[in-house]
């Protein structure tokens, strides 16, 4: 192999991320066990941008559910109508089961020869020792009562219901690798390289002064477009940076032919997919 040329540029790695909060409500009920029950005696409840929460970290996905305050309220259990018990599905109520041994027969049937040839046979049946031969047995699942415990309300009888707060905070990224090589653009993005540019603001101005135009004009398509994006949601931080990664394309001439591989990265990866000899033994870039 000889190397003839080594042409040394660079990837720009353009990405925005826009961090947004939403906030649903939802009538919610848990069983009540006897803890504290605000309810609206207490006051009128807040609506739900009026509850202080916080993200625990920011630009990372993360979900909160927060009781409303002085919506509560203690229900009997619609599931058990407040007994605490529901019918046994397993025994339909009955608190008793078909015995699975003898098919709820109560008897166990046998073969038995009756010649001293062996020609003659006659079915002889026992009483079931599983069901004491009454074919039905008592239900393990409610243990013969054709009732178990509700298990909305555990049993209690009553539900504390109440508005519940979910609160979503979402990172939204995108990016635009601006690339002139054959170099795939996806391998540029797990590469790391010079940071340029980097700002975090509530609200950030797209980039105007960068030297290359074209990363100037995805930074403003893509801020205009996450600005109109999220009407849903309220936009708290966005931040934007730009990467330079070094890019090496390497020409080189193999028995006779002219093929080309990229160095990338400060990692120094290869991309090399005409290489000759795919599978070689390891070898470092220095």
């Amino acid at each position: 192999m000889i190397i003839r040329e080594i042409k040394s540029s660079s990837a720009f790695h353009y990405t925005l991320e826009t961090y947004t909060e939403k906030r649903e409500t939802v009538w919610a009920y848990e069983p009540f066990t006897g803890q504290i029950v605000d309810t609206p005696v207490n006051g009128s409840a807040p609506g739900p941008w009026e509850i202080q929460a916080n993200s625990p970290n920011k630009f990372v996905d993360c979900v909160s559910h927060i009781e409303v305050p002085h919506t509560a309220s203690i229900k009997p259990c619609h599931n058990c109508t407040g007994i605490g018990r529901t019918r046994c599905t397993t025994c339909l109520g009955q608190g008793m089961c078909v015995c699975t041994y003898c098919n709820g027969s109560g008897h166990l049937f046998h073969n038995q020869n009756t010649s001293h040839h062996g020609n003659n046979h006659h079915n002889q049946h026992t009483p079931c020792s599983w069901c004491d031969g009454n074919g039905r047995k008592r239900c393990g699942v409610c243990i013969g009562h054709g009732q178990v415990p509700c298990p909305l309300c555990t049993a209690t009888g009553q539900l504390k219901c109440f508005i519940r707060l979910t609160i979503t905070w979402t990172n939204h990224p995108v990016d635009h690798i601006v690339e002139r090589t054959t170099l795939p653009d996806e391998l540029v993005r797990n590469v790391t390289g010079q940071i340029a540019f980097e700002e975090e603001l509530p609200r950030v101005w797209p980039i105007n002064h960068f030297s290359d135009h074209t990363v100037n004009t995805a930074s403003r398509q893509l801020v205009e477009r996450h600005n109109n994006q999220f009407v849903n949601e309220r936009i708290l931080l966005q931040r934007h940076k730009v990467r330079i990664i070094p890019v090496s394309e390497v020409i080189y001439t193999f028995e006779q032919q002219d093929r080309n591989f990229y160095v990338y990265g400060y990692e120094q990866k290869v991309h090399a997919p005409d290489y000759p000899q795919q599978y070689c033994c390891g070898c470092a870039i220095l």
